[in-house]
């Protein structure tokens, strides 16, 4: 079901780890999110995704790679992708 930030294009916020994060809606990624995860390049989705500063910020505060796909988990269920 479509969300009221779906409708506006407006970014979710995501929390991780003490930090916020804008996540556009699933419908608004950038196909190169996408193709680094068809690539199995996951810090390079997370980079597509967040952006230069949200990245740098995320990669300054988690080191791990639990750390990653927990918070892809998070987006994902924020966002609702694959809830179609």
């Amino acid at each position: 079901m479509p969300t009221k930030n779906d409708a506006t294009g407006q970014p979710y916020l995501v929390e991780y780890n003490g930090y916020s994060y804008e996540v556009p809606p699933s419908e608004e990624w950038d196909i190169d999110v996408l193709e680094a995860f068809d690539d199995n390049k996951i810090t390079v989705a997370l980079k597509a995704l967040l952006g230069d500063e949200q990245y740098a910020t995320f990669r300054q505060h988690n080191r791990k790679v639990k750390a990653l796909n927990e918070f892809f988990m998070r987006a994902t269920e924020a966002v609702g992708a694959g809830n179609s």
